[in-house]
């Protein structure tokens, strides 16, 4: 069993799966908006801590699951943040884990090398709508040829002009005139007639709530109409019910899946597709693919790394600490870090008795 953990925009999801990138597999999200997290360019303390206890988690996940190696993966999160170099430090402090940052390129190329199956469709195409980058990836061209990164995604776009939490009609329209702009400056040719493939975990909501107001019955093969979709695009915009359908398909995108939507009719329209599918392959298939034919720099991580131990200052917080070990199934060890605690415990006892 290998596994890949993917530190994004929005969330931290982990893929296990079996040396050929799919049985068995087993996929697991968890919603962290690394943007919100930042400040003056650079991301807090905070973001450190919710990052590395949600790495804990899944690395807890391949002890119990018998992963053999695990690669940690960095996309869009971090290269638009001043102390990467930083965060990458606390996360190997504190979890063990060793990131592998990658650039816009190498991402859209893993969104490739795991949609390989669909080469043989019309003019492939493969779009991947990210919370701060945007790949477009023309599958008719081999290797890293026809590959274009965009440096916004559907989370920057909202944090630029929305206000509240979803947007209004001139909102919109300032959307929709961004994007046309970056898309004519980024001279991305129009394939028209093709195919496009929807791949990621944005896309894959918008096809949830795609397939939940139409009614459209559970399938392997995930097709969209245009057509139905921008009439989808106007109800999220206009009708006052939408939150339902929203919370009930993406309650944890629901603050910019509407803005995705837009975005994603927008570069639809743009290339004039014939076909919509969606792919439930992305960057992690991709990347550990890569990775285990050492197509790509992948340094594994350690999945269930000694947690270093904090400074316990009193009883309460040595008896939750000894208490935590145990539940781990590991006995307390009298290490350097606990002895100052023993001894403060010591000295506050023999004060009680002394008072």
């Amino acid at each position: 069993m290998y596994a890949v953990i993917d530190i994004s925009s929005t969330s931290i999801s982990m893929l296990v799966c079996g040396k050929d990138g799919t049985h068995p597999a087993y996929k697991y999200r968890e919603s962290l908006s690394a943007l919100s997290f930042i400040e003056g360019g650079k991301l807090n303390e905070h973001g450190v801590e919710k990052i590395c206890d949600k790495i804990s988690v899944f690395q807890d996940h391949c002890k119990k699951l018998g992963v053999e190696k695990l690669y940690v993966v960095s996309t869009a999160a971090m290269r638009y943040i001043e102390n990467a170099d930083e965060v990458f430090k606390a996360i190997r402090t504190r979890t063990g884990a060793v990131v592998n940052q990658t650039d816009g390129e190498t991402e859209a190329y893993c969104d490739c090398v795991a949609n390989e199956k669909f080469r043989s469709a019309e003019r492939p195409v493969i779009i991947d709508i990210g919370g701060a980058s945007i790949e477009v990836c023309d599958l008719t061209k081999e290797g890293k040829e026809g590959i274009n990164c965009l440096t916004f995604g559907a989370l920057t776009l909202q944090r630029k002009f929305v206000k509240s939490v979803y947007p209004d009609k001139e909102e919109c329209a300032k959307i929709k005139k961004y994007i046309k702009k970056a898309l004519a400056k980024a001279d991305i040719p129009v394939v028209e007639e093709g195919t496009a493939v929807l791949v990621g975990a944005t896309n894959r909501s918008v096809y949830e709530i795609y397939r939940d107001y139409y009614d459209i019955p559970e399938s392997e093969d995930m097709a969209i109409e245009l057509d139905k979709l921008k009439k989808l695009a106007k109800k999220l915009i206009e009708a006052p019910d939408r939150s339902h359908l929203l919370i009930k398909n993406a309650p944890e995108k629901i603050y910019f899946i509407v803005v995705a939507l837009i975005t994603l009719v927008q570069l639809l329209k743009r290339f004039g597709f014939k076909n919509v599918l969606v792919s439930d392959f992305g960057v992690k298939e991709g990347y550990l693919k890569l990775a285990l034919e050492g197509s790509v720099k992948a340094v594994p991580s350690p999945f269930f790394p000694e947690r270093p131990v904090k400074e316990i200052k009193s009883i309460e917080e040595l008896a939750e600490h000894i208490k935590l070990r145990q539940k781990a199934g590991k006995a307390p060890s009298k290490n350097k870090a606990e002895k100052p605690a023993e001894e403060a415990a010591k000295q506050e006892k023999a004060e009680k008795d002394n008072g």
